[in-house]
């Protein structure tokens, strides 16, 4: 720091060179002052105009996506002809999407955690176009904070510049910060884009906003060094509160910087988020207190961040009030499951309209606290018996598993009830298992819930559909399994071919699912349309698999990922929508695969669910 500071006196007159809150000196030249002060004055309303326009030129995408699927939709229902046509790709087309936009950074490895040992975990990587899209928001703001700066001219101060560029784009950045961290943002609707990757936005701008901040806490540390020397730095900050309140507020962020890598993150979710909100809340309050003391213009920038922040935390907290309460309280039942898994099943005290691809979050106090954990909806039904198992007709083709105990579905009739499968891991999950296998009938307990969220996709519009899953992945698959099988009964798709590849470790995790596949394989028009491929990666040689029909084959091992893809794009059946909900394995080659049928020139479009925090 002491080479920063000679350097910047010799840049800089260091006597009575007092600065006023924009950063102008009586040695500053008086025509560039204005300049750059009209500048900063408007520097943050012009960059959050720009990030609007980006999102505006994504919204015009999305609103011809939109309009390209409804198309393809309404001509493929009843037309071959359109199916074979929709088919194929322009070359442009495949090549934007196999290069940038499912493309990793690097040969295959995207979803796949960088993972050292059982506790050291940096992570999974973004793809190509995320990785651009970051690069080119490092660079805009870099450009920003430097531009125009005079470097080289002794008549002016750089510092003070510096000083105000940065903190004017690190209180600019926190309304953007805040609208990606939201669950209930609105752009995950209008632009089509999943949480998990506005939250990898959210981390990355939270970096660059951070380094910002501290850029500008340097600078005013060494421009009171430079007036003032190192021994009144300590005064200074004991004697003046603007100070003393941006060093707090930067301090309070740099914690953040520290904490916020999946190293950190993975070893405790709970006690992460917790710290991550007091760590804001004390972020904004202290940053409040620095840019009123000045009435500093940069206050407005951080209330809007704060009513944002406040609005949006309302209406989640509004959202689970409703979805709990009604003419009764939300109580869930809570089945063990083989293979570390549980079932989570409840009656929504409120009408809820379910559609695939939905997620909520579940709060149990008696076993989490207040602690909020997403999960997929699994299942949606209305209920008409006590108990599905004295009902169960003879297996043939449907009995696709050796039961291992009975289930039980204690739901009440006649109301509708959506349930969840949640697989053991630590935490949270590893208690609601532990009180779940001590328990020898379903467990009744109090929660609640709030949702729905997630990017509720179509797929009707696809003539061929293909729907990976892996372990508790086939949660978010099979009720997309039952929407085309359904459609496709009754005309409203365009999918004639679907085909379900489910990875497990053993068969256990049948049991999982097991009604719900016997309600999918009892549906009119199954047959012409529906392919069951289970993979047994784990499963014991003495353990008694069969493939009961050609429409559900089970095998041990892996997929053959590339024959599977390739023989359905061979059918040339219209777009090919590929979905993947698995682990990083599985993920990342079905993404490879993906490539290169999309290099074969291939219609083929690429959908990949996770949730990453």
């Amino acid at each position: 720091m002491a080479s920063l500071v000679a350097m910047s006196a010799r840049a800089v007159p260091s006597t009575k060179a007092n600065s006023t809150s924009s950063g102008s000196t009586v040695y500053q030249n008086a025509a560039t002052q204005a300049y750059l002060d009209k500048l900063n004055s408007t520097l943050a309303q012009n960059y959050l105009w720009a990030l609007l326009g980006v999102v505006a030129l994504a919204f015009l995408y999305t609103v011809l996506v939109r309009l390209n699927a409804h198309v393809r939709h309404l001509a493929s229902m009843s037309n071959e002809g359109a199916l074979r046509y929709f088919s194929k790709s322009t070359p442009t087309i495949s090549a934007l999407k196999s290069n940038l936009l499912y493309s990793p950074i690097l040969y295959y490895r995207r979803a796949r955690e960088i993972r050292f040992s059982r506790h050291v975990n940096l992570g999974t990587l973004p793809t190509r176009f995320q990785s651009t899209f970051i690069l080119l928001l490092v660079i805009t703001n870099v450009f920003a904070s430097t531009w125009n700066v005079p470097w080289s001219d002794p008549q002016l101060e750089v510092l003070p510049i510096l000083r105000n560029r940065t903190g004017t784009l690190s209180v600019a950045n926190l309304i953007p910060i805040v609208v990606l961290s939201s669950v209930k943002n609105p752009l995950i609707y209008l632009l089509d884009i999943s949480y998990d990757s506005f939250s990898l936005m959210h981390r990355w701008l939270g970096r660059l906003t951070i380094l910002q901040a501290i850029a500008h806490t340097m600078c005013h540390v060494i421009m009171t060094v430079q007036q003032k020397g190192w021994a009144n730095l300590k005064v200074s900050l004991k004697t003046e509160p603007f100070l003393a309140s941006g060093l707090v507020a930067t301090i309070a962020v740099a914690v953040m910087l520290i904490h916020t890598p999946k190293l950190f993150r993975s070893l405790s979710y709970e006690f992460f988020h917790h710290l991550h909100i007091v760590l804001a809340i004390l972020t904004m309050a202290f940053l409040w207190r620095h840019l009123a003391l000045k009435s500093l213009p940069q206050r407005y920038l951080l209330l809007g961040a704060v009513i944002i922040w406040a609005t949006s935390r309302t209406f989640r907290f509004a959202t689970l009030l409703y979805r709990s309460v009604g003419k009764e309280s939300c109580k869930v039942k809570i089945h063990s499951l083989p293979g570390g898994a549980v079932k989570v099943s409840f009656t929504p005290p409120r009408p809820w309209t379910y559609r695939p691809g939905q997620s909520l979050y579940l709060t149990i106090p008696s076993i989490g606290l207040w602690t909020a954990h997403p999960f997929s909806v699994a299942w949606s039904e209305v209920e008409g018996s006590i108990s599905r198992a004295s009902t169960l007709r003879s297996m043939d083709e449907k009995e696709i598993m050796v039961r291992n105990k009975e289930e039980i579905d204690l739901e009440i009739p006649g109301k509708q009830v959506l349930s969840l499968i949640v697989k053991k891991h630590n935490g949270f999950t590893q208690k609601l298992w532990e009180r779940a296998d001590r328990s020898s009938t379903a467990l009744t307990v109090n929660a609640f819930i709030e949702g729905p969220y997630g990017t509720e996709r179509s797929l009707s519009s696809y003539g061929t559909v293909m729907l990976f899953a892996s372990g508790v992945g086939i949660t978010h698959q099979l009720p997309y399994v039952r929407e085309l099988v359904e459609g496709y009964r009754q005309g409203t798709v365009a999918t004639k071919r679907v085909t379900l590849v489910w990875v497990m470790p053993n068969t256990e995790c049948l049991e999982w699912v097991r009604g719900w596949l016997q309600d999918v394989l009892s549906m009119d028009g199954r047959r012409e349309v529906l392919k069951i491929l289970l993979f047994i990666t784990r499963g014991g040689l003495n353990q008694s698999i069969r493939s009961p029909s050609d429409m559900v084959q089970i095998t041990r091992g892996r997929p053959n990922v590339h024959a599977l893809m390739w023989e359905e794009v061979q059918q040339k059946m219209g777009c090919l929508g590929v979905s993947v909900c698995a682990g990083g394995g599985l993920a990342d080659e079905v993404r490879r695969v993906s490539r290169v049928m999309l290099d074969r020139g291939a219609n083929l479009d690429l959908i990949e669910e996770g949730f990453g925090w």
